[in-house]
């Protein structure tokens, strides 16, 4: 699909180098006769066959990195007499279980396995369980009835394990792809449909990105209309996306809602940080996934340099990046466009100063960060090492 990128050449060279060795795979779902379903809380989660071996494709990987293989007590283990579908767990935030946990969630797509269970794990002992997630597997036609959330290890009649769709930023399937294209067709809300969407995060309380008021003014005198997603439920989000030709936005979870688009259609993502790494590469994956074309714009113009993922106050505004993507997309623009958007400067400066005085400066950050991971290789064990770094984390104050 067409890619156009309006940054410095070395974030392109970076971008391109990141997305270099991508690719889609085939996937496949196999079954486990007694298979044992293990949750373990934060020591690990996954699937066991009957012999008590470890079931490699239910481990959860982000790139080559995956969870803890649990230990479990192979004594008094209860036994539910029905086949399951192992999808993943329940995960309470937003963007990660849309790319990290119904990445398996294709099986649904099977006539076969809807009557079954579909099995999300609850070994972070979320309460409530967020209704997105059962929104979600509903829309694939899996009754509620059928949505089971584990608590305890358990054993099953037949548990059949999806491979990973989709493993961030490293490969996608087909299979993932038309997940959500069967979403997007169950559901039904015409008066929602537009052509041109922007997803703004104006009214987050948090990570709020400054400048963005006035760049999204822009769009939607350009036909683009603007939507605050935590405003509206799943559906409405998802009617308001799926038949638009464009889906602008910051770089952020929102805009990793253009699954629910049709093939064709481009999505033009705002960075919004400094720091070449960030999630362009995982949005590029998504939108090749898709059929979609792909707008990257760094139009970062913050004092304090920061990354993807930062809690660091970050700002956007109409930089020579900007221009040169209003121009070629044929913009209607004025002279007031491209002043310094001062107020939204002062309010940035503001915060900066006060998370500076909170947290202390970047270099103390990266200080902590450097601590937290050299400090951590004297641990043994990997979930040790993991509960040592959450804590010296929390005592920092760091992300």
């Amino acid at each position: 699909m067409g890619l156009k990128i309006y940054a410095e050449k070395s974030w392109t060279k970076w971008f391109n180098r990141e997305t270099r060795n991508q690719y889609m795979r085939d996937v496949k779902i196999n079954e486990y006769p007694k298979g044992i379903i293990v949750n373990e809380k934060l020591r690990g989660f996954g699937v066991f066959d009957k012999n008590y071996k470890f079931v490699k494709s239910s481990r959860q990987v982000r790139k080559n990195n995956g969870q803890f293989v649990p230990k479990f007590n192979h004594n008094d283990i209860p036994y539910v007499d029905e086949d399951v579908v192992f999808v993943g767990n329940v995960y309470p935030q937003f963007g990660h279980f849309l790319l990290e946990h119904l990445n398996r969630a294709y099986a649904a797509l099977d006539k076969k396995y809807q009557k079954m269970k579909f099995v999300l794990i609850n070994n972070k002992s979320v309460e409530p369980v967020p209704e997105y997630m059962f929104v979600f597997l509903e829309l694939l036609g899996i009754e509620r009835k059928n949505i089971l959330i584990l608590d305890r290890t358990t054993q099953f009649k037949n548990v059949y394990v999806p491979d990973q769709g989709f493993n961030i930023p490293l490969y996608s399937s087909k299979k993932f792809g038309e997940t959500f294209a069967k979403m997007a067709k169950s559901v039904k809300d015409n008066k929602r449909a537009y052509d041109k969407v922007y997803v703004s995060r104006a009214k987050l309380n948090a990570r709020k990105t400054y400048g963005e008021e006035k760049v999204q003014k822009i769009f939607e005198r350009n036909g683009f209309k603007i939507i605050y997603p935590e405003t509206m439920s799943l559906k409405e989000q998802i009617a308001a996306i799926k038949d638009c030709k464009f889906l602008a936005g910051c770089a952020g979870t929102a805009l990793h809602m253009a699954l629910f688009m049709k093939s064709g259609g481009t999505v033009i993502q705002i960075k919004r940080n400094k720091i070449y790494d960030d999630n362009a590469p995982t949005q590029w994956l998504l939108n090749e996934t898709c059929g979609l074309n792909s707008v990257f714009i760094n139009s970062s113009v913050e004092r304090v340099k920061t990354g993807h993922g930062f809690n660091m106050p970050q700002i956007i505004g109409v930089n020579e990046n900007m221009r040169d993507f209003f121009k070629d997309f044929g913009f209607k623009t004025n002279d007031k466009d491209f002043e310094v958007d001062d107020i939204a400067r002062q309010e940035y400066d503001a915060a900066l100063s006060k998370y500076q005085s909170e947290h202390g400066t970047k270099t103390v950050e990266v200080i902590k960060h450097k601590i937290v991971r050299i400090t951590s290789c004297f641990i043994p064990g990997r979930y040790n090492r993991s509960v040592y770094r959450r804590w010296l984390k929390n005592k920092f104050g760091i992300v």
